[in-house]
C-alpha cells in the first residue's frame, strides 16, 4: 500500500531485500507507462535502463557493504569478543601492594626492644571530593544532634552542612593539624590520588575514618619504633623509611623481620572507585616473624650506664663491656658507650652504626698473655709452681722488653708472673713453646677469625703467621701487643677456658616466633674442644690470684663470690709510631669455682688512668654481680684455694 512504510526484520537477508526491491520497481515502470504515454517513451525507456543499471550497481555496493559490515560486527562480537573484554578488564584493573606488618625484636623475657605500629598516608580522589555533601541532623534550636538516643526526634531536620573540597579541608584540617586553606588547595583539582598527610597515627585516621568523607582514604604503612631508647640501640641498629634494615639486627635478620607482602587486583573506574561486582582479588600479607635476642634489657640497660660512666669519669674516648653465658655462648648484655636511639641513629652522616664490641679491634694487652700460659700448660712445659726469675727488664735476641714499673728481680711462680703481669716473666714461659704452637692456640681460642655472631660489620681482627713475625713482633705477641682483636674475641676467649676448654660461638638470638606464635630455635654452631680440660682448670685457679688482694685486679672482686680474670693494658700506637694513649680492659669470669658468666670490659683512651684492673675492672665487679643476681646463681660457698705468688 502506498505511504505505509516496510520494516525489516533483522534476519532478512541482502538477496531477499534486492529482489524486492526490483520488483517495486518493474512494477512502477508499469504503471508509469499506463499513466505517462508520450512522444519521448523511447527516450525514456533507454534513460530508465541507464537510471536501472545504476541502480542495481548501486544495491550491490549497499549490500557487500552490509555484508562486509555485518562480518566485522560478527568478529567484534563474537570471535574478538572475550579477547577485548579481557584487555578493556586489563585496562581498568590496578595492582596494590599490601604491607606486611615487620616483626618485633625482642629481649630473652619478652621485653619488647624493636616494634611497628600502624601508621596511615592519608590521600583524597579530587574528582570525587568536589561532590561531597555534609549532611547532620539539627535539632529545633539548631544545634547538631550528638546524643544517639535523640536522633530520632520527629523535629528534627537533616541540613546541609557543607559541601566540597572546602567542607572536607574543614573538618580535616583540625585532625591533621593544618592549615584549612592549605589542605583545602590539595584537593582541588581533577587527579584520581593526591597525598594529603603521611604516617597518621592510627588514633587519628579513625577520627578521619568517621567523618565518612567521599574521596578521603588512608593508605596502611608500618612505622618502627624503640620503646627502650638508646638501650641496645647498636645491637638493634635501625631501618630506613621503607622499613628495610640498614644496621644491627634489623640488617642481619631482615628477611626474617619483614614478612611477605600481600597483593589486591581491582578493577578501578575512571574516578578511581572500586567497581561494584568487579574483579576485587586480596592476597593477604604474611606478618614478619618476631626475632628472640638472648639480651636481657635490664642488665643491657645496667651495663651501658656502667660503662658511659666509666668512660666519663675517665675522659675515655669510648667504652665497651660484654656478658657471655659461659656453656651456651649467649650474650646477656652487649654494650657500647654514647648510645643514640635508633631513630637519631638512623639521621647520622657520619660515624659507627653499629657495636665498637664487634667491629673495632684493639691490641689485648696484658690479657693477651692467657693465650701463652695457656699453651704451655697444655704442652706440659709449666705448672702453676714453676719458678721464674722475674726482673724488670729483659734482653732476648737483642730485644728488650720491660715491666710495666720498676722493681727488683723477683722470683715468682707461673702463677705469680700471671698474678703481677709481669711481661719479662710472660716472656721467658713464652720461650719454653714454639712459635706455631702459640699460632695454632691463638686460632683455637678464636682469634683472628670472625665469630659469625648475628651483627652485621664483624672484624676478624689480625694476628698474622709466624711467617710474618719480626724478631720484636715474636716477642710481643707473647704478652698481648702485635695483634689485634675484638672485644666480643676476647671475650669468646676467656669464656672458653671457663667452660672446660669447649669453645662455643657467642651467640644473641635465641628463637624465631611466627605470627601463630609457632617458635623456631635459632641454630647453634657445634662446639668443640680447643684447649686441653685440665689446662682450662688449672688456668682459670691461676686466675682467680689475679683478682685477689696480692694481684692487679682486686678492684675486680665480686662481693659473696669468687671471681677470676686478667687485666690488660696495651699502647695505641699512631701511624707515625708515637702514642696516642693506652686501651684498660679486663676479662674475667664468675663464679670461679663454676664459671657461668664471663665478662669482658674495655675502656679506650682513657686520660686519668692506664691499668685495667683500675679502670676496667670495677665496671665487671658490678657487671658480673648483677648478672649472677639475674640468673639465680647462689654465692660462693668455698675459698679460692690460690697458688702461691712467689717461688720457694
Amino acid at each position: 500500500m502506498v505511504g505505509k512504510k516496510r520494516r525489516y526484520s533483522p534476519g532478512e537477508n541482502a538477496s531477499s531485500l534486492k529482489q524486492e526491491t526490483l520488483s517495486n520497481q518493474k512494477d512502477s515502470r508499469k504503471r508509469a507507462g499506463r499513466d505517462f504515454i508520450s512522444k519521448e517513451s523511447v527516450n525514456s525507456r533507454g534513460a530508465n535502463k541507464v537510471a536501472g543499471k545504476r541502480g542495481r550497481l548501486l544495491l550491490v555496493v549497499v549490500a557487500f557493504l552490509l555484508v562486509l559490515c555485518s562480518a566485522r560486527l560478527f568478529d567484534l562480537q563474537v570471535v574478538q569478543a572475550p579477547a577485548l573484554a579481557d584487555e578493556a578488564r586489563q585496562a581498568r584493573t590496578v595492582s596494590a601492594e599490601i604491607v606486611s606488618k615487620r616483626g618485633d625484636i625482642v629481649d630473652r623475657k619478652g621485653t619488647v626492644l624493636a616494634t611497628s605500629i600502624e601508621v596511615y598516608n592519608v590521600s583524597v580522589n579530587q574528582i570525587l571530593v568536589k561532590d561531597y555533601v555534609h549532611h547532620e541532623i539539627v535539632s529545633p534550636d539548631g544545634k547538631i544532634v550528638t546524643d544517639k538516643t535523640k536522633l530520632r526526634d520527629p523535629r528534627n531536620q537533616k541540613k546541609v552542612i557543607g559541601t566540597g573540597a572546602a567542607e572536607a579541608a574543614r573538618q580535616l584540617a583540625p585532625i591533621l593539624e593544618m592549615n584549612p586553606a592549605v589542605l583545602g588547595g590539595k584537593m582541588v583539582g581533577s587527579r584520581g590520588f593526591v597525598y594529603l598527610a603521611k604516617n597518621v597515627s592510627a588514633e587519628k585516621w579513625r577520627k578521619i575514618r568517621k567523618l565518612k568523607i567521599d574521596g578521603i582514604d588512608g593508605e596502611l604503612r608500618y612505622q618502627r619504633q624503640y620503646p627502650n631508647g638508646a638501650t641496645a640501640s647498636s645491637i638493634l641498629g635501625f631501618t630506613d623509611f621503607e622499613q628495610v634494615g640498614q644496621a644491627g639486627i634489623e640488617a642481619t635478620q631482615n628477611k626474617q623481620l619483614a614478612g611477605v607482602p600481600g597483593k589486591r587486583v581491582a578493577e578501578i573506574s575512571p574516578s578511581g572507585q572500586v567497581i561494584p561486582g568487579g574483579a576485587d582479588v586480596i592476597k593477604a600479607a604474611t606478618p614478619g616473624k618476631t626475632v628472640r635476642l638472648t639480651i636481657d634489657a635490664d642488665l643491657q640497660n645496667t651495663a651501658e650506664g656502667l660503662v658511659n660512666k666509666q668512660v666519663a669519669d675517665f675522659g675515655a674516648a669510648w667504652g665497651t663491656a660484654i656478658v657471655q653465658r659461659v656453656g651456651t655462648g649467649q650474650i646477656l648484655a652487649l654494650a657500647d658507650s654514647g648510645n643514640e636511639p635508633p631513630e637519631q641513629v638512623r639521621k647520622r652522616t657520619s660515624g659507627t652504626t653499629g657495636s665498637r664490641a664487634v667491629q673495632y679491634t684493639y691490641e689485648p694487652g696484658s690479657s693477651g698473655k692467657l693465650v701463652t700460659f695457656a699453651t704451655a700448660l697444655e704442652q706440659k712445659k709449666i705448672t702453676p709452681l714453676t719458678p721464674v726469675n722475674s726482673s724488670d727488664k729483659i734482653t732476648i735476641a737483642g730485644q728488650s722488653f720491660r715491666d710495666s714499673h720498676s722493681h727488683s728481680t723477683k722470683r715468682l711462680t707461673a702463677s705469680g708472673v700471671l698474678a703481677e703481669s709481669s711481661n719479662t716473666g710472660t716472656v721467658q714461659i713464652g720461650q719454653m713453646v714454639t712459635d706455631q704452637q702459640r699460632y695454632q692456640m691463638m686460632k683455637a681460642l678464636g682469634l683472628g677469625q670472625k665469630t659469625g655472631i648475628e651483627m652485621p660489620g664483624e672484624s676478624a681482627g689480625i694476628i698474622g703467621s709466624p711467617k710474618s713475625w719480626d724478631a720484636r713482633q715474636r716477642m710481643t705477641t707473647m704478652f698481648g701487643q702485635g695483634m689485634a682483636c675484638t672485644p666480643l674475641q676476647m671475650s669468646a676467649l676467656i669464656s672458653t677456658i671457663a667452660n672446660h676448654g669447649v669453645y662455643v660461638a657467642p651467640r644473641m638470638i635465641s628463637e624465631y616466633e611466627d605470627s601463630q606464635g609457632i617458635p623456631e630455635k635459632a641454630k647453634v654452631p657445634a662446639a668443640a674442644q680447643k684447649l686441653d680440660q685440665n689446662a682450662a682448670a688449672t688456668l682459670v685457679r691461676m686466675m682467680e690470684s689475679v683478682t685477689s688482694d696480692e694481684g692487679t685486679a682486686k678492684k675486680a672482686q665480686i662481693p659473696g663470690y669468687r671471681s677470676a680474670g686478667k687485666t690488660g693494658t696495651s699502647e695505641i700506637i699512631s701511624g707515625g709510631g708515637g702514642s696516642r694513649g693506652v686501651v684498660a680492659s679486663f676479662i674475667g669470669l664468675a663464679p670461679a669455682e663454676n664459671p657461668e658468666i664471663a665478662v669482658s670490659v674495655i675502656i679506650y683512651q682513657p686520660k686519668s688512668g692506664i691499668y685495667g684492673g683500675v679502670v676496667a675492672g670495677p665496671v665487671f665487679s658490678q657487671i658480673a654481680a648483677q648478672a649472677l643476681t639475674l640468673l639465680d646463681v647462689p654465692p660462693s660457698s668455698t675459698k679460692p684455694q690460690l697458688y702461691p705468688i712467689e717461688a720457694h
